[in-house]
């Protein structure tokens, strides 16, 4: 243990976080001792495949650049790190990114690590942070492991005193945590902090969201809750009562809610 990932060491946490979300671990059946572990990311962000590849100069790795057609853009490039060394796909594997499919039953770490770097590494990997459309700091958060989604609540409450009330997205089956304001703030200050390693343009994102600060008329604004995309997209997803303890409002208002969606009103 510890040849390659050392998650005391705040980069390796980091990346470790990343591996999980957008990271895979693959070997063909009829040949277990071959496989490979590959990180694909857009083009954009290739500046993280190099630093990845920087972390692990004792196994050969390699970048390559990729372009094919996709269902929103042609021409799509996109980067993979690959690295087959076996003794590397053991470790990783042995420290909780399984073979194949992994969505479901990934959790934290299965030995020490550094949280805040971990968890900065799911963020940039698979999570969401900025501005919202009523112009208020966020971070969000889709997961379907049931471990992952426990370890990840315990964090946020943790930090900022608040324990989410979760409940499954119909439609994908998918938990979303979603923190928004002073509180998203709190995480985002914690998680990005001087120097450290992530994607740039979350870094960007997270520069924005912090410089955010409370307008003097938002306590009436937020008494009248508006409602944004994302509050919508639950509770078209969700039972009403899930609803109401999630989005902590009346049955009535997202009675009313839905009714406007449902029939194409104006809706604010």
């Amino acid at each position: 243990m510890d040849k390659y990932i050392n998650l005391r060491i705040p980069e390796y946490s980091y990346f470790f976080g990343f591996a999980q979300t957008d990271g895979s671990l693959s070997s063909p059946k009829k040949f277990p001792n071959k496989g490979k572990f590959q990180i694909e990311i857009n083009g954009k962000d290739l500046h993280i495949l190099k630093s990845f590849k920087k972390l692990f100069p004792l196994v050969y790795s390699s970048i390559k650049k990729r372009v094919r057609n996709t269902n929103f853009k042609n021409n799509h490039t996109s980067y993979v790190l690959v690295i087959s060394d076996k003794s590397f796909r053991d470790e990783i594997n042995t420290l909780g990114i399984p073979y194949g499919r992994k969505s479901e039953i990934i959790s934290s770490p299965k030995t020490n690590f550094r949280e805040r770097d971990y968890i900065r590494g799911l963020i940039d990997g698979d999570g969401s942070l900025g501005m919202t459309a009523r112009n208020v700091p966020f971070v969000s958060f889709t997961v379907k492991s049931e471990k992952l989604k426990d370890y990840l609540v315990d964090f946020v409450e943790k930090l900022t005193g608040e324990r989410k009330k979760l409940a499954r997205n119909k439609r994908d089956d998918i938990y979303n945590i979603m923190i928004n304001r002073e509180k998203a703030q709190k995480i985002i200050e914690h998680l990005y902090y001087s120097e450290c390693l992530c994607l740039k343009r979350k870094l960007k994102s997270a520069k924005i969201a912090l410089n955010w600060k409370r307008p003097k008329g938002l306590v009436r604004i937020l008494n009248k809750k508006f409602w944004d995309k994302i509050q919508d997209e639950y509770i078209l997803n969700h039972k009403i009562d899930e609803s109401c303890n999630y989005l902590e409002r009346t049955r009535r208002s997202i009675g009313m809610r839905l009714w406007r969606l449902r029939n194409n009103k104006t809706i604010v």
